[in-house]
This record gives structure tokens, sequence and C-alpha cells, in this order.
């Protein structure tokens, strides 16, 4: 039993340490699935005329609301080395968000929306060997160019659509692993961070976190 044992261990490391011979083909492709969790959290100062006739009154207003959903897509890679690779593709997300949470508290509606958005992902990627398992990082950024919201006002009994081609750009960084299966098959997961930069004039903190996982296969 004992020696069933080590010879087990001995086996699991060999098969995480060793090395796999990759195809020399430079490039890559993959499909990625990611659910994700976000915040928006925003602090705006708007002045209100005063009722009586006198000076302006100054109110400030935060709100804050959660998202979730979950990103779909696919990617092309270009390997330069052994380690270092850039990858690109295009990514559809469906996301769900309730209602602003406002400080001072406003009563004048509750609802839910649902967002659909297109995006395309510029990514340069590091992995530390070329063993069967390698931590593998990632750096870049996301271009978000259309995306298509529908507000339910539950209150009201009323739906709105919202359509937007406004570009907006997210740096976001990635760490996790790569696992070779075979010598064209990989499978990658990372949580990878992304802030989004708010429009001249917004104050606001936009955070998403997603964990990406891509089935890749090397030609």
């Amino acid at each position: 039993m004992k020696a069933l044992f080590s010879v087990t261990i001995i086996l699991a490391g060999f098969l995480l340490s060793s090395p796999v011979v990759m195809g020399q083909s430079k490039f890559a492709f993959s499909i990625t699935a990611a659910p994700f969790y976000g915040q928006i959290k925003s602090k705006n100062s708007f002045v209100i005329p005063s009722g009586t006739g006198g000076e302006p009154i100054t109110t400030e207003i935060k709100s804050k609301t959660t998202t979730k959903g979950y990103w779909v897509g696919l990617n092309g890679r270009y390997s330069f080395s052994s380690k270092w690779s850039a990858s690109t593709g295009l990514w559809l997300s469906e996301s769900w968000q309730n209602v602003p949470q406002i400080t001072p508290a406003i009563s004048v509606y509750t609802g839910r929306s649902r967002s659909h958005n297109l995006a395309i992902p510029a990514m340069v990627n590091f992995q530390t060997s070329e063993r069967r398992l390698s931590p593998y990082f990632s750096a870049g950024a996301m271009w978000n160019f259309s995306t298509t919201s529908r507000l339910n006002i539950s209150s009201l009994e009323t739906n709105f659509t919202f359509k937007s081609n406004d570009s907006k750009v997210t740096p976001m960084v990635g760490a996790g692993v790569i696992y070779n299966f075979a010598q064209h098959i990989s499978m990658i997961a990372q949580p990878i961070f992304q802030y989004i930069i708010p429009l001249s004039g917004i104050h606001s903190q936009t955070y998403q976190l997603n964990l990406n996982v891509q089935l890749m296969y090397r030609f």
C-alpha cells in the first residue's frame, strides 16, 4: 500500500512539472467564458434653486449599485516566444443590476436593468515556464464600443431601452495558471480585475472582477 502511494505521488509530481512539447505554430485560438461581479459608486454635487428666492442650495448625492453577469467570446493569440504572447478577440456580455441606492434617499422608482455589451480585449500575456502547469499573467485593456440597456421600472410598470455607441477603454490585469493537457490543447484560468475610467466631469469609481476561463487550441 505504501509503495502504491509513493508511485502515485511520483507520477503526480511528474505530470505537473514535466514540460510539454508544443506545436511549432505561433498561432492559437480559444473560447472564453467569464462570470463577473462589479460595483459602481458615484458622488456628484448639484445646485438646486432655492424655493424662497434665496441663495441656491448645493446638494451632494451619492449612489451605489452592483452588477452581475458573464462574458463569452472568441480569442486569437500570437506567441512571440515560449513565454510571451499577445491576444485579442471579440467578447459579448450580459449583465443585470438593480436601481442604485441613493443617499440621501430618493423614493422615485424601483426596478432592475439588463444590459448587453460588445467589446474587444487586447492583452499581453506571460507564462513563467513551459511546464504542464505554469503561472500565467496578463495585462492590457478592453475597448467597449456598443451597449444596449433595458430598464424595467416596476413601480411604474414601464420599460425603457437605451442604446449607446460611446467608446470606453477599460484597463485590466489578471493572474492565474495555464495547464497544458496535450501538445495542442491548453486551459487558462485567471481572475481579471478591470477598472472603468469615468468620463470627464463624472465622479465615479467602477470596477469589475471576473473569473476568466479559456479553452485554447494551438495550430
